[in-house]
């Protein structure tokens, strides 16, 4: 995608491209822009091992020993380093070495100081706790552990009314000129019906009439199928194939519905089955005699959407980051002052002393792994060493009596060569999804009440979610009650091309996308989209957006199998259970050995791989499989 041909009315003054870290926009312009986060700089270490350039040279060695190294700083991996220290049975060293400048990985936390002096937190990547009623015991074990109450978002944290309070009741669709012709915000109020709100849309006449069709009264546009031919055929179609070749929508209706399926599945509804947007609640399949039950061909998303029937509340105000904050605390409780988790999103990280040399635990950021041996035939050997590079950029070797992996998977294919070769191809299976979260600091929120919204559709736009903040109050962060105080507003897309091929090859598609976006383009997009929509209301995007935080995830969702594209699923063999194999004294977590992108699964993964350290630990039963209990599913 092209930069925007037109000039942005109001553009934000900072041009600092952010992965990650918020910017106040009054901050001094450096001389150049600046890439923070997932930077070049930072992902120069693991790209020439990628690239098979990486060359041995004079290497330092540290030289305490430990007993556990963790490569990863995310979820899983500070999940694994507590259940080790909590069953390792004796006193342990843990280092934890992660190539991010911030601990957590994907659950990144975003800070801000608006104008006004408040200080204000948010996320910048895994969002929420989602389907608690799913978890595993070893889930449920954990958080309590750690001290995160899941009940108390249900009653506490979560306000569930505050937009109805604030009358943001409408629904708002913001139509790009450049996708339609024509630029056009929509306002529906929750009394309007379709035949009047849908005349004011870019809509041509015919698609109009489709998605009344769509929408109206239950039609089974596949005659003659019993259920069981009936979910079969679906899960062998994408979606878009279902609503082009069966309902034979109008295009238009089609690049609308577009982006409906990205943020849960990772791929838009020309790569998502038609199962699969049945068992999200996508429109089309009222007609249809498809009964209730969980189908083993969904995908662990699907099976979720089917299954869980949890509200969408638990959520800290930066995100799953209150679950890393609630792992530190529990590790080290110095690193983070407070006690109860309404402390842990307003407590004052002490990031200096993160690697503290007398601490038991440390967590060392800014150092990428390049290799990993056994010193000796792993299945002898008595210590492992791992070579890394170090902030300062020197390398250095660190021994251990056993390895933690919660990095990617196709990181662990290029660490070492003590691995066979079917493990290796199924190591590089995983393909990671894109992924753009965009933060921006307002310094009130007027425009957004005087349209009545809490969120804008944006039907083939750029942006796939926009929305205020989730109205969460915990300990002294404290949600805003009036108009006049500031506000976070968060933008989502999921970047793949949308061109019908399989959902890898969009994701390596989409991460070549991203390179090609400097922040003055993300900007654009940002203040194109929010003045477009709101500045019939008064919004001005050079007086009321105080600063733009980009976090840019070029790995970003773990890939979740489902078909059509993956044949072999749910049945197997499946490439994670082949991938996730532990050798010598190396056991492997992440996400990606659950192949499911949730942060339960990573919970799950860090038990299963202190299981296969410490296999005489008596650990809860987690959930090794994509999804429900493949029992309840038939399988």
């Amino acid at each position: 995608m092209s930069p925007p041909a037109d000039p942005v009315t109001h553009p934000v003054t900072r041009r600092d491209f952010l992965e990650g870290v918020a910017l106040t926009l009054g901050a001094p312009l450096p001389a150049l822009a600046a890439i923070e986060g997932q930077t070049d700089a930072l992902f120069a270490p693991a790209h020439r091992l990628r690239d098979g350039t990486a060359a041995e040279g004079v290497t330092e060695r540290d030289e305490a020993v430990e007993d556990l190294v963790v490569v990863g700083a995310g979820i899983s991996g500070l999940a694994g380093a507590w259940l080790f220290q909590q069953h390792a049975g004796r006193p342990v060293r843990v280092l934890v070495l992660d190539a991010l400048d911030q601990v957590g990985g994907h659950a990144r936390r975003n800070e801000f100081v608006s104008r006004s002096g408040r200080r204000i937190v948010g996320y910048g990547g895994s969002q929420s706790l989602d389907a608690p009623s799913l978890f595993s015991p070893a889930v449920h074990s954990l958080l309590q552990g750690v001290g995160v109450e899941l009940k108390r978002f249900e009653t506490e944290f979560f306000d569930g009314g505050w937009a109805q309070r604030q009358g943001l009741v409408n629904r708002a669709l913001y139509f790009d000129a450049r996708a339609w012709g024509r630029e056009a915000m929509v306002l529906r109020t929750p009394a309007e019906k379709a035949a009047d709100w849908l005349p004011r849309t870019p809509l041509p006449a015919a698609a109009q009439a489709d998605w009344q069709r769509l929408f109206g009264p239950p039609r089974n546009v596949l005659p003659g199928l019993q259920r069981a031919a009936l979910r079969t055929r679906l899960a062998t179609i994408t979606y878009a194939e279902f609503l082009r070749r069966h309902w034979r929508l109008h295009p238009a209706l089609l690049a609308w519905l577009q982006h409906t399926t990205q943020g849960y599945f990772g791929v838009g509804i020309d790569a998502t089955t038609a199962l699969d947007a049945w068992a999200q609640g996508s429109p089309g399949f009222s007609g249809l005699d498809l009964g209730d039950a969980i189908d083993a061909r969904l995908s662990a998303s699907g099976r979720k959407a089917k299954a869980s029937q949890d509200e969408y509340v638990y959520h800290f105000p930066d995100g799953n980051h209150g679950v890393v904050r609630a792992l530190l605390r529990a590790l080290r409780p110095e690193l983070l002052p407070g006690q109860g988790m309404e402390t842990l999103p307003s407590a004052v990280l002490d990031s200096a002393a993160l690697d503290d040399p007398g601490a038991a635990v440390r967590v060392r950021l800014r150092s990428t792994v390049l290799g990993l041996r056994h010193l000796g035939a792993p299945e002898r050997a008595e210590l492992v060493e791992l070579r890394y590079v170090d902030a300062t950029g020197r390398e250095r070797t660190v021994r251990t009596r056993q390895v933690l992996l919660a990095c990617w998977h196709r990181v662990i294919a290029r660490l070492t060569d003590e691995l066979p070769a079917a493990q290796v191809r199924a190591l590089q299976d995983q393909s990671k999804v894109p992924l753009l979260y965009t933060t921006v600091l307002l310094s009130n929120w007027r425009a957004w009440q005087r349209a009545g919204l809490s969120a804008i559709e944006t039907p083939g736009g750029f942006w796939q979610e926009v929305g205020l903040d989730f109205p969460v109050s915990m300990g002294d962060i404290r949600f805003p009650a009036d108009p006049s105080e500031p506000m976070l507003v968060h933008l989502a897309k999921v970047v793949v091309p949308g061109d019908g091929r399989d959902a890898r090859s969009q994701s390596a598609a989409g991460r070549q996308l991203l390179r090609g976006w400097s922040f003055e383009f993300l900007e654009g997009e940002v203040t194109r989209l929010l003045q477009g929509a709101l500045g019939g209301h008064g919004f001005d995007a050079g007086r009321d957006i105080e600063a733009i935080t980009v976090n840019r995830w070029a790995h970003g969702y773990t890939y979740e199998y489902m078909r059509p594209w993956d044949r072999f699923w749910p049945h197997g063999p499946l490439p994670n259970v082949v991938a996730r194999r532990g050798w010598g004294r190396v056991a492997i977590a992440g996400t990606d050995s659950a192949a499911n992108a949730y942060a339960h699964a990573a919970i799950d993964e860090a038990t299963r791989a202190v299981h296969e350290l410490l296999p005489r630990a008596k650990l809860p039963a987690w959930a090794s499989f994509p999804g429900p209990d493949p029992k309840a599913i038939g399988l």
